[in-house]
């Protein structure tokens, strides 16, 4: 799985992320009587993307067990994924509620079933599962250190490890894990909002400093900082939304056709043959989800360049005959 794939989706929950501040109880958004500061944030933060639903229009259901297929339901809505043209992952026991996200889930080898054939969406979600659908979801894998739990062991065991690395769990106890324990809804919440948090802080987002459209058909946008070696040009202006603004109250989003980086990793050229902007004035306009760069071009005019040492006029001498004073 390549996370770079759920960003554009993604980015917008992730920026509300960075900005969100815990509000006071009783200026909560979210609808639900049964959530308590304890997880009012994460729920807050989950309903206000739309990444989580209650159990009524009142509850959240905060301590009850959350099932598979709502685990998997809450995490597809955070990711951003296609729900909808997911291949089917084989399982014969999927409702239409969470046959999308399940399937959405596994085509990225975040989730997996119980048997072949089932996925069991109606089982508690154990805490062990849970720390394999949140590790493989944000490939949190390499933060993996040994931990303290005694009770830690078999299929989850590098999962819990890798959670517990990232210091976003520190376990039941001091020796325990609780592997084998259900979980609860807003536990879930709490671990789901407190992974996104970690993955924002411990991630590269390219943010653009300038830019110059510097033909009809490419523009090069200079980042703050170098892009690190693990991240394709591709990779970049995934995270970077482009449109041009014509000024006739017009504006077109578009997909460039190719980028490439500079050796330095600072620069970020796109190539936008299928939006060729000859014989067009306007601003194209660089989104991080956070800022807009505006770079302004005007190809509506042959642009004139001369040589440094030839004069930039030329008079005819009224004694010579014109092809003579050319030469």
């Amino acid at each position: 799985m390549n996370k770079y794939a759920f960003f554009t989706a993604a980015t917008a929950a992730t920026v509300t992320v960075a900005s969100f501040s815990a509000p006071a109880s009783a200026a909560y958004e979210h609808p639900f009587t049964d959530v308590g500061d304890r997880y009012g944030e994460a729920v807050d933060f989950l309903y206000m993307i739309e990444a989580i639903n209650g159990v009524s229009s009142t509850k959240f259901g905060t301590q009850q067990t959350l099932t598979r297929g709502d685990a998997a339901v809450i995490l597809s809505n955070m990711l951003g994924l296609d729900t909808e043209s997911a291949a089917d992952a084989g399982f014969k026991d999927l409702n239409s509620r969470v046959k999308g996200s399940v399937n959405a889930l596994a085509e990225y080898e975040i989730v997996s079933g119980v048997t072949a054939t089932e996925f069991k969406p109606g089982e508690p979600l154990s805490r062990g599962a849970m720390a394999k659908f949140l590790v493989t979801a944000f490939e949190l894998e390499e933060y993996a250190v040994e931990t303290p739990f005694t009770d830690v062991g078999g299929v989850f065991e590098p999962y819990i490890e890798a959670l517990y690395g990232t210091g976003i769990t520190n376990g039941k106890t001091d020796t325990s894990y609780g592997t084998n324990q259900n979980i609860t809804r807003g536990e879930f919440a709490n671990l789901l909002y407190g992974t996104v948090l970690f993955d924002i802080e411990n991630s590269y987002y390219p943010v653009p400093v300038d830019a110059t459209v510097a033909s009809a058909t490419s523009t090069q946008i200079v980042l703050e900082e170098a892009a690190p070696e693990d991240y394709t040009p591709t990779d970049i202006a995934d995270m970077l939304y482009f449109s041009i603004d014509y000024g006739d109250g017009t504006e077109n989003d578009f997909e460039p056709t190719s980028y490439s980086l500079s050796a330095d990793r600072t620069t970020l050229t796109i190539q936008h043959k299928n939006e060729d902007l000859t014989g067009k004035k306007g601003i194209m306009l660089i989104n991080d989800w956070e800022t807009i760069l505006e770079a302004p071009f005007d190809f509506t005019s042959a642009t004139i360049t001369s040589s440094a040492n030839v004069e930039g006029s030329f008079e005819q001498p009224a004694d010579l005959p014109a092809t003579e004073a050319a030469q």
